[in-house]
């Protein structure tokens, strides 16, 4: 269970971004010609729902969408990815209202409809801050981590939004996540929100930062002359800045008032529906300035009248906070696991060093190993090399294997973030500054590097590349980041290998990572290694150009390791593995990933085993060898 403290900070947020959608709603129906002045003495309350005129429907509430948020954290009973987020949105009747200032998320619904991707279908679509009114929910599962916060809040947005739309959500979660931390102020909520701003979207730190520093020079000024300076400046920034008519960069209308108007939840709320926005609605800046200041403040910071009609519409909502304890309580374990394998040990490092070193190691060793003979036929080996390889014939091939170097790249980029996380748009960036395109296949890593030069997301580079294996190949930093936790070091995973892949090397690569965490863990064991992957291997229908004799990947795995489990001798499961398990071309993701787990198994976890395996089987053999003996290694 979550602290009452803590439990009592989750309600108010809900129960404040309830408050803030429904008067903001009332603001632009029912009052738009109320002075700015006059909403401070103003009578406040929610909109009747018998008002609407029938087919003349511009806006609503937003109070649909705080729900949105909440209920894709609740189907997922976890971690939300843009996946859980879209399948929500996709038949959400509230939303699919006929409103028409909402008719950017209709377009989303139909392009999910439609089929589009949920990854993709958010990134032509005109910026709008609505979607943001779902980020309380994000900002409440990573309560006190704004980086995580900010990163999933972007994720989940960009079903709907592009980049600047995505960016202004992620900054809202991030600030109802900093609300939450144990010794929050409005001055630190506003600080984290700016750094984050700062690291990630410079052209947004500066529109966010400069109505900041203004608002806080004019703190000597009454409530009145406050309220009319705001409102004018905000209405000449409309024009002066924003690129949208409807709720424009909704933090940046939140944190101005943050520090030294928030105070008073009714003075607040007054500015936050302040201005009479010509083309925006203003209900999700509300939404959000509500759900932060009841992040921070608790929930007697309302009026007792609000929380009376605003409360029991968040009743059904309140099941987010054992979802939150789960996280928790699984964080707690993840630390004690943690200080474990990182506890001194007498006779050298520490099982943590041990693991981390032996993971990168062996996937190099496995990696230069397999080199010489990829593309080759296990019988084409045994003719060349009679008896198998059994060991490093070229050391200097491992300075040419764009398996190694694409890891050590994702590993510096981890480094470089110091234990915040890492997300595509990171990875990307190290790209731009380190990579060779030359050195590298054309149609999915040259080609995804091309369209990060052109300014193309880093989130969505991926979605139009070859599938070759190439994520599979290098994605271990990401089940190192996430020891123990093979689900979130899925979750990541999968969306940094968008980058620059798609379709089945996303699912390997996700099912390599979750392993890798697995394989972290002090009790680590072949088999729950190999039961992390299979927890993860999906079991729908394979979607691929070709009809292949398997009902789905995890049917494809099981067949692999039940062919293993029949072996005690790496190079005496070739020939079977070769006659059921192969694909059409070597650097199939699925077949590469599916021959190095039965390497794995069958080697027992025994390093130079798994990699004489995943060398001797030919194939895409340096990507075999080094997923097997990174396995080992890790293990």
């Amino acid at each position: 269970m979550l602290s009452p403290e803590i439990a009592n900070r989750l309600r108010a947020c809900l129960t404040g971004a309830v408050i803030g959608a429904e008067l903001g709603h009332a603001r632009t129906v029912v009052w738009p010609d109320v002075a700015p002045v006059a909403l401070l003495t103003h009578p406040m309350d929610p909109l009747p729902s018998c008002c609407e005129e029938p087919g003349r429907v511009g806006v609503r509430s937003v109070t649909p969408l705080i729900a949105l948020g909440v209920r894709a954290y609740l189907a997922a009973g976890g971690r939300a990815t843009p996946e859980d987020f879209a399948r929500e949105l996709l038949g959400d009747r509230d939303i699919a209202g006929p409103v028409f200032w909402w008719d950017g998320l209709h377009t989303t619904q139909e392009l999910l409809r439609e089929g589009m991707h949920p990854r993709i279908s958010g990134m032509g679509n005109a910026p709008c801050g609505l979607i943001a009114a779902a980020m309380p929910a994000v900002g409440l599962y990573h309560l006190g981590d704004p980086e995580a916060a900010y990163l999933d809040g972007v994720e989940l947005a960009s079903v709907n939004q592009p980049r600047i739309g995505a960016d202004w959500a992620g900054l809202c979660a991030a600030a109802v996540a900093a609300a939450l931390a144990p010794e929050a102020t409005p001055a630190r909520v506003t600080d984290a929100v700016l750094r984050i701003a700062f690291e990630h979207n410079r052209d947004l730190f500066y529109r966010i930062n400069l109505p900041i520093r203004e608002a806080t020079g004019k703190n000597d000024l009454t409530p009145e002359a406050f309220i009319a300076w705001w409102a004018q400046a905000v209405e000449q920034s409309q024009y002066r800045q924003e690129t949208t008519w409807v709720e424009p960069n909704p933090i940046g209308k939140v944190l101005p008032l943050l520090e030294t108007r928030s105070a008073d939840a009714r003075q607040f709320m007054a500015l936050l529906l302040a201005p009479s926005y010509p083309f925006s609605i203003g209900s999700a800046i509300a939404a959000i300035g509500g759900a932060i200041a009841g992040a921070l403040y608790g929930e007697t910071y309302f009026p007792a009248a609000w929380r009376a009609w605003a409360a029991p519409q968040t009743q059904d909502w309140l099941a987010l906070s054992d979802v939150i304890a789960q996280r928790l309580q699984f964080e707690r374990e993840i630390i004690t696991i943690t200080e474990h394998l990182a506890a001194p040990r007498s006779h050298g490092d520490s099982l943590l060093y041990d693991k981390v070193y032996g993971c990168l190691l062996a996937g190099a060793i496995g990696n230069a190993m397999g080199s010489p003979v990829e593309g080759k036929f296990y019988y084409e080996i045994d003719a060349l090399y009679p008896g198998g390889i059994t060991g490093v014939l070229d050391p200097s091939r491992l300075e040419s294997e764009d398996d190694n170097q694409l890891a050590m790249m994702l590993v510096e980029t981890y480094l470089e973030r110091d234990g915040k996380p890492v997300m595509a748009r990171q990875f990307g960036d190290t790209w731009l500054h380190r990579f060779n395109r030359d050195h590298f296949w054309p149609f999915c890593m040259g080609n995804a590097y091309d369209l990060l030069r052109q300014g193309w997301d880093a989130r969505i580079t991926g979605h139009w590349s070859v599938v070759t294996g190439s994520t599979v190949m290098c994605l271990e930093p990401a089940g190192l980041y996430h020891l123990a936790d093979p689900v979130n070091a899925a979750i990541d995973a999968r969306a940094i290998s968008y980058m620059y892949q798609r379709g089945l090397d996303v699912t390997a690569a996700a099912m390599m990572a979750a392993t890798v965490a697995e394989a972290l863990r002090p009790d680590a064991t072949v088999d729950r290694v190999l039961q992390a992957a299979l927890n993860c291997a999906p079991r729908e229908p394979l979607r691929t150009f070709d009809e292949r004799p398997f009902a789905s990947a995890y049917d494809y795995l099981a067949t692999c390791l039940e062919i293993a489990g029949k072996y005690d001798d790496v190079l005496a499961a070739r020939a079977e593995l070769n006659e059921r398990c192969l694909f059409y071309s070597m650097i199939d993701p699925l077949e590469l990933w599916g021959l190095a787990l039965a390497m794995f198994k069958i080697s027992g976890g025994d390093v130079r085993q798994a990699a004489i395996g995943g060398t001797n089987i030919g194939r895409d053999a340096d990507t075999i060898a080094g997923r097997a003996a990174m396995l080992a290694g890790t293990l």
